[in-house]
């Protein structure tokens, strides 16, 4: 089965990938910064027993306490699960063939329901989280309040429960230093944008996560409509940047996108660093038709991202690797999976 980070969606010259987060609890059982090993190993084995039945084919199943570091954090890398699961002694993630669905079962809130699609797809993401909250609502009781709505650890989440998200490369509104304008206003929003690889100091990749962050009193299909509104207007002002910054100088422009290629084709070592900023300046060669493939398929860099993560390659090989070696693994990898060129 595909991996839903192996095609391409809509606006995906801009738009990586879209994601829809439902939080959840019982009302059965204290919540998780109380709950006691005993009831959260319960929880768990109700959760997952009860999937396990009703889907046996359609899911794969990990419990934290089974997996090995390397595995744990290669779900992190690739969004499968949460910072917070990594850590918890007795969390599991119900996961789809296609990695695109995942429930957290006993981490930040009993469930956490996760859809992830590529391009700018949420309304299709909010349908399939919709789909597995009804099937868990028929099973178990929700911790509900009429007046507040959905009960969740954190007081950001009471009401809808909902965050909505994308990823998107902004590579043009960064180098014109117009992003930090942008984020400010979003936040008047209630949206907030952040980078995706390194801090404010010092980010690279040019990738940034922006999210809802209101979730009361608004219903999910409006705060939905609305925040797609607000990401489009943010990808017609990265798609008139490039547009500005090629016409400005387009032996530049061409230079680094073949440069780029041309290094992730052939290095023999590569740090994340490296290749995250060269896979930016190739996505954007890409998309202004600087660069197109000799087979006319598109590259897949959803992909290539999320197979070049430390942990991911480490899991791969099956051992731990020091630092050099993962750097090597990761331009190896890069070297056979990057097309021929024009």
């Amino acid at each position: 089965m595909n991996k839903w980070y192996e095609s391409n969606g809509a606006n995906s010259d801009v738009v990586l990938s879209s994601r829809i987060r439902l939080a959840r609890n019982f009302s059965n059982y204290p919540f998780a910064s109380k709950i006691s090993d005993e009831d959260g190993t319960e929880l768990v084995n109700s959760v997952v027993g009860t999937f396990q039945k009703d889907f046996p084919d359609e899911y794969r199943y990990y419990f934290m306490n089974s997996c090995t570091e390397a595995k744990k954090n290669a779900l992190k890398e690739r969004r499968s699960i949460s910072s917070y699961l990594v850590k918890s002694k007795n969390g599991a993630v119900i996961l789809s063939g296609d990695e695109g669905t995942s429930v957290l079962v006993n981490g930040e809130d009993h469930i956490r329901i996760q859809v992830i699609a590529n391009g700018m797809n949420i309304p299709a993401c909010f349908k399939k989280a919709n789909e597995i909250d009804d099937y868990i609502d028929s099973r178990f009781d929700y911790a509900y309040d009429e007046q507040y709505g959905y009960k969740t650890t954190y007081p950001t989440n009471v009401g809808t429960g909902l965050r909505a998200g994308y990823t998107l490369h902004l590579p043009a509104l960064s180098q014109t230093r117009k992003i930090t304008q942008i984020g400010t206003e979003l936040g008047r929003f209630g949206i907030r944008m952040r980078q995706v690889y390194g801090d404010e100091e010092d980010s690279f990749g040019n990738l940034y996560q922006v999210s809802t962050q209101k979730t009361l009193g608004q219903d999910e299909r409006t705060i939905i409509k609305d925040f797609d509104d607000i990401v489009l207007q943010i990808i017609s002002q990265e798609r008139e940047q490039r547009s500005a910054i090629y016409d400005k100088d387009k032996c530049r422009a061409e230079d680094v996108a073949y440069k780029s290629y041309g290094v992730l084709k052939y290095a023999r070592k590569l740090t994340l660093r490296d290749a995250m900023t060269l896979l930016s300046e190739l996505m954007t060669g890409l998309a202004i038709g600087i660069l197109s493939t000799k087979d006319g398929h598109n590259i897949d860099v959803n992909r290539l991202i999320m197979d070049i993560q430390p942990a991911v390659l480490n899991n791969s090989a099956g051992k731990a690797l020091s630092v050099a070696e993962t750097d090597m693994l990761r331009a190896q990898y890069l070297r056979s999976n990057l097309p021929e060129i024009d």
